[in-house]
């Protein structure tokens, strides 16, 4: 709906929303993008994923592999009937592919979170699905900046360091910065706890507003800030994301408001057909992945043929890889961001009603107890 409203009161539209604006707006998608990571990575506790986990890693592994290995090929099909690809060298053609396949690759916890929330499912697929998409994404967004540092050195304009340093520099750095950014948040957290949302989103503000500038990864600093709290901190993950709700609902809309403004109406229509390709590729992909990963993992036949539908929505993380290669591999990237949201809006629209029906099958709907009041609060230390 953000993302429709951005592009309807847009400059491509009603012209509302100007481009000196878009260009004004730039600083709240590096923040949005920080945040969103940071939620999920509040959401994957390793020790409650710790009795399921291999499952939980076979399924996961053979699904992206085998969505991102048809994806690649996909893309790499179509690059010469795409007029920002068209012109380009095979090698760079690969590269525009790597990067295409993995950022289409994320799914989506926030729609898993709220499809069960809505749904107040409970069972082995509810807790199955929302561990597999939430460790996928954190494997997604290190594979990202892997896929950025391999795919870099095609493009003149990604050439400032060798792909060896440039990989150190995004991972290892980012990850520092973002523990660095984690305990901080913890400590103001268990000494203060005043307005958590409001001071989250201030650090994660002045982390894009220094990060743009030093040349560090807003979606892995929030990942390992996100991951720092709720594994290695006496911090609740869980409720630092509700408490975290009154600044993520502006942000967020802000955010997809932007990226819909952003939009070529005109391209996206002309690669329309593409991105509904694109989207069943992926969903082929998944499909076939996990369920086989299911089977190698020894999963409840009933579960694992379910377990794809959980992997079939998309949201934040994609649209996220989508608006950095936008912004990191100019000027084709602004033409293959147009495609990934395509694809992206197809998955979204479609998606969510797969894994409601796969949640009604496993009759897992309305089986989720309330939590007694007050069992989790913020400062507390989490116990097994």
């Amino acid at each position: 709906g953000f993302l429709l409203c951005g592009a309807i009161f847009g400059p491509e539209l009603l012209g509302f929303v100007t481009p000196g604006m878009l260009a004004d707006l730039t600083l709240v998608k590096r923040v949005a993008i920080g945040l969103i990571a940071f939620l999920a990575g509040c959401e994957l506790n390793f020790r409650v994923l710790l009795p399921r986990m291999r499952s939980i890693v076979a399924i996961s592994t053979f699904g992206l592999l085998c969505a991102f290995v048809l994806l690649f090929s996909f893309f790499l099909a179509i690059s010469s009937y795409l007029p920002y690809l068209a012109g380009m060298s095979f090698g760079q053609k690969a590269a525009a592919a790597l990067l295409c396949a993995n950022a289409l690759c994320a799914l989506s916890p926030s729609v898993v979170m709220g499809l069960l929330a809505e749904t107040r499912a409970a069972g082995p697929l509810s807790e199955l699905s929302l561990s597999i998409v939430v460790l996928a994404d954190l494997a997604i967004a290190l594979g990202f900046s892997l896929s950025n540092t391999v795919a870099g050195p095609a493009f003149a304009t990604q050439q400032r360091h060798s792909g060896l340093s440039l990989l150190l520099y995004d991972v290892l750095v980012s990850s520092g910065v973002g523990l660095v950014v984690g305990a901080v948040l913890a400590l103001y957290i268990r000494k203060i706890g005043l307005r958590v949302g409001l001071f989250i989103f201030g650090v994660l503000f002045v982390v894009a507003e220094s990060g743009g500038e030093l040349h560090l990864d807003p979606l892995l600093i929030g990942l390992t800030a996100g991951l720092f709290l709720e594994n290695i901190s006496p911090v609740s993950g869980q409720e630092v994301i509700r408490q975290t709700e009154p600044a993520t609902m502006p942000t967020f809309a802000l955010f997809f408001a932007v990226i819909g403004a952003e939009l070529h109406l005109h391209s996206f229509l002309s690669v329309i057909g593409f991105a509904v390709g694109a989207a069943l590729v992926r969903a082929g992909g998944i499909y076939l992945g996990a369920r086989l990963g299911g089977h190698l993992a020894g999963e409840d036949p009933r579960i694992a043929r379910l377990i794809p539908f959980g992997m079939f929505p998309q949201a934040g993380v994609a649209v996220a890889l989508a608006n950095l290669l936008g912004e990191t591999f100019k000027p084709w990237g602004d033409g293959a961001k147009t495609l990934i949201l395509g694809a992206v809006v197809v998955n979204e629209l479609v998606g969510p009603v797969l894994f409601r029906g796969a949640l009604r099958r496993a009759n897992e709907m309305g089986k989720r107890r309330d939590e007694p009041a007050g069992e989790s609060q913020v400062g507390t230390v989490i116990t097994p």
